[in-house]
């Protein structure tokens, strides 16, 4: 087997390990979350590209991912101000960790121009708080290029790609945060939890 077919050969297999090792974690929780807009929520980010590219030109392959980055970070950064969450959200830079509150996953295994010459992106999208974990969903897109396209054309047409299927993860993203009927019926148990305390209190 030659160098080239050995490289076709374990691209697949690289990819679907890296899948497999973000999927790992935390399983769905029964419980629903709800966001508490007295939180920070942390949103981070991570994307992959064509394996063949990290093992033939890991410089340029490097590139092409802080440019999706780049793309992804310019897209989140428009939407959260149109959606104008009820909490305050922080973007996390590459090599930031999140700090105490609910975290916004979001993993994109596809975010590029692929053999055909299209773009596809795919993103993977999870809630977690307290160590309780809902899976909001995997949302996909793919484009065809414009023609005869310049750099700064080309990053615009990935920008509007991934906005869509990141809108769709907004719009699950809003249900988390509770109507006026969802935060009474959240707050019932602790209601009655500080109820009783002070029948108890009373008592004494």
């Amino acid at each position: 087997m030659n160098l080239r077919s050995t490289k076709h050969a374990i691209a697949p297999l690289l990819a679907l390990m890296l899948a497999a090792c973000v999927s790992m974690g935390p399983q769905d929780t029964e419980r629903y979350i709800f966001l508490d807009e007295s939180e920070t929520l942390f949103v981070e980010f991570k994307n992959l590209v064509d394996p063949i590219y990290d093992i033939s030109m890991p410089d340029i392959a490097e590139n092409m991912r802080e440019l999706r980055r780049q793309d992804f970070m310019q897209v989140m950064q428009e939407l959260l101000r149109l959606y104008e969450l009820p909490i305050e959200v922080h973007l996390l830079g590459e090599r930031e960790k999140p700090g105490d509150g609910p975290v916004l996953e979001i993993f994109a295994p596809r975010f590029e121009q692929d053999r055909f010459g299209d773009l596809v992106a795919t993103i993977q999208a999870k809630l977690s708080r307290y160590g309780e974990l809902n899976t909001l969903g995997t949302y996909s897109q793919r484009e065809i290029p414009p023609a005869m396209a310049s750099r700064e054309r080309v990053d615009k047409a990935f920008r509007d790609m991934i906005r869509k299927p990141l809108q769709k993860m907004m719009d699950d993203l809003n249900r988390h945060f509770p109507s006026p009927a969802e935060k009474e019926s959240v707050n019932a148990p602790l209601n009655e939890l500080g109820k009783n305390e002070s029948r108890v209190t009373d008592a004494k």
